[in-house]
C-alpha cells in the first residue's frame, strides 16, 4: 500500500516510505525551539535528535491510526479549532493521495495545553520548486550527533 503511493509521489523505485511521528504537549511545544513560522515544517522535525521520534510508521493505516489515537487522547477545547479540524479532515487524504505532505495537528486541548502532533514522511521527496538541493536525511539512518 505505501510503496505504490510513494512511487507516484516521486520518491523513487525501491524506496520504502515511512512516517516519523512527533508529539509535543504543553510547554514542550515552546521548548522545541523552532524558528518562527516553521513549527509545522517536517524538515525541521526530521533534523531534531532521534529521541524526539514518538513512533515510526511503515504504512498509511498505521500512521492514520496513530494520529487518531493522539487526537482522541487530547480532546480539543473546540472541535472546530483549525488545527484539530485540519487533522481530522485531511489525515487520510494526505497519507494516501499526497504522501509527500506533512500531516499535522496543532490546537489547544480542553485542559488549556498546546498540543502538536506531526507525521513527517520519509524519505523526503526531491521537488523541482524546493529551495534546498537535497532532502533531509532520515533520522534513523544518519549518524548520531
Amino acid at each position: 500500500m505505501g510503496t505504490s503511493t510513494a512511487a507516484s509521489a516521486g520518491l523513487g523505485a525501491g524506496v520504502l516510505p515511512h512516517w516519523h511521528a512527533y508529539a509535543k504537549t504543553g510547554r514542550d511545544v515552546d521548548r522545541a525551539g523552532f524558528p518562527y513560522g516553521q513549527l509545522l515544517d517536517g524538515d525541521q522535525w526530521l533534523a531534531k535528535p532521534r529521541d524526539w521520534i514518538a513512533a515510526t510508521l511503515h504504512d498509511e493505516v498505521a500512521a492514520e491510526r496513530w494520529m487518531k489515537e493522539q487526537l482522541a487522547a487530547y480532546p480539543p477545547a473546540n472541535v472546530a479549532a483549525h488545527g484539530y479540524a485540519h487533522a481530522t479532515l485531511n489525515t487520510r487524504l494526505f497519507l494516501t493521495r499526497e504522501p509527500h505532505r506533512d500531516v499535522w495537528a496543532h490546537y489547544w486541548d480542553r485542559h488549556g495545553r498546546e498540543v502538536l502532533r506531526l507525521l513527517a514522511p520519509c524519505p523526503r521527496p526531491i521537488v523541482s520548486w524546493a529551495l534546498k538541493k537535497t532532502p533531509v536525511e532520515c533520522p534513523e539512518t544518519r549518524a548520531q550527533v
